[in-house]
């Protein structure tokens, strides 16, 4: 696989979206979701999930469930509250993942 580097990471709503430099393939998941996560101290993995073309992580973060989303045909990569208690730590996971990029 080529060096992945993250291009961007931006809130939209309550999402946080990511985009890679360069196009990327369901194998590269597991790499590109280790880059992500590494920036996050103290989370857990709670469970993953594997789809035909979409991968899920969900892990817990500062009292949060959220979940770690990848769509290889779209090419998408984004973080999403997994209940709506949750969701009030996405904007404070933006901060950790944007000061680490």
């Amino acid at each position: 696989m080529t060096q992945l580097k993250i291009k961007s990471i931006e809130l939209i709503d309550e999402q946080i979206s990511v985009l890679f430099e360069k196009t990327w393939f369901q194998e590269d998941i597991v790499t590109l979701s280790q880059l992500l996560l590494s920036k996050i101290p103290d989370h857990s993995i709670k469970e993953a999930t594997i789809g035909a073309d979409r991968e899920n992580i969900r892990f817990l973060w500062s009292s949060a469930e959220l979940i770690l989303n990848f769509d290889y045909y779209s090419q998408s990569c984004w973080f999403s509250a997994h209940n709506e208690i949750s969701s009030a730590q996405i904007q404070p996971l933006h901060s950790v993942l944007t000061n680490h990029v």
